[in-house]
């Protein structure tokens, strides 16, 4: 297992971003893709059509959690639990 931190840019914001890619009772993730990054901030898409803005701390944040989220979508990697705390989402992986 391996933990992969990203700072956002409060904790409302690590909050959302840890429910987001919470894993569901079937143990899948919900989320469909990544719709946008706009500086900072990335738009992730959910299966339900629905999208959410997230605010990260700076580009380098977005960025890792882009590539992430992408693994994450083309069945590359699997989310175990995600996590917070203040301003501090945590993503723990499987494999």
């Amino acid at each position: 297992m391996k933990t992969v931190k990203f700072e956002c840019d409060d904790h409302y914001e690590a909050g959302k971003l840890a429910s987001l890619v919470s894993v569901q009772k079937d143990d899948t993730v919900y989320i469909d893709s990544v719709a946008a990054v706009v500086g900072n901030e990335i738009v992730i898409k959910l299966k339900d059509k629905s999208s959410h803005a997230v605010v990260l701390k700076d580009r380098e944040n977005v960025a890792r959690l882009q590539s992430l989220l992408l693994d994450v979508v083309k069945g590359k990697i699997k989310i175990r639990s995600s996590n917070f705390t203040g301003s501090v989402a945590e993503i723990t992986l499987v494999g």
